[in-house]
């Protein structure tokens, strides 16, 4: 029981990003810090596809993670806005990552 509350997408978690993918192309856990659980992004991946289709847009997001030193990072985007590679260099930037 407290897995799937901890696994619950809100209205307003749904909402913040699926207005982040329809104005800068992706949303990292920087912007939701739930995203760094593995189940939960996958449930807010679902949650944002879904009110996506009810905005009427027809692209899916995908969700990515990359291995960095520190640890995994995880980015929701928009295929047709960025490429995968884009989206780990937007995802290094987001979480503060430097070569």
């Amino acid at each position: 029981m407290a897995e799937e509350e901890a696994n619950t997408v809100t209205r307003v978690q749904k909402q913040e990003g699926a207005d982040a993918i329809m104005d800068k192309g992706f949303v990292t856990e920087r912007d939701l810090p739930e995203m760094m659980s593995a189940s939960w992004s996958q449930a807010l991946l679902a949650q944002i596809n879904d009110e996506l289709r009810l905005r009427t847009v027809t692209n899916r997001v995908v969700l990515q993670r990359f291995h960095y030193y520190m640890g995994d990072g995880s980015i929701i985007y928009d295929p047709g806005q960025i490429n995968s590679e884009g989206a780990k260099i937007a995802l290094q930037r987001a979480l503060g990552f430097r070569k």
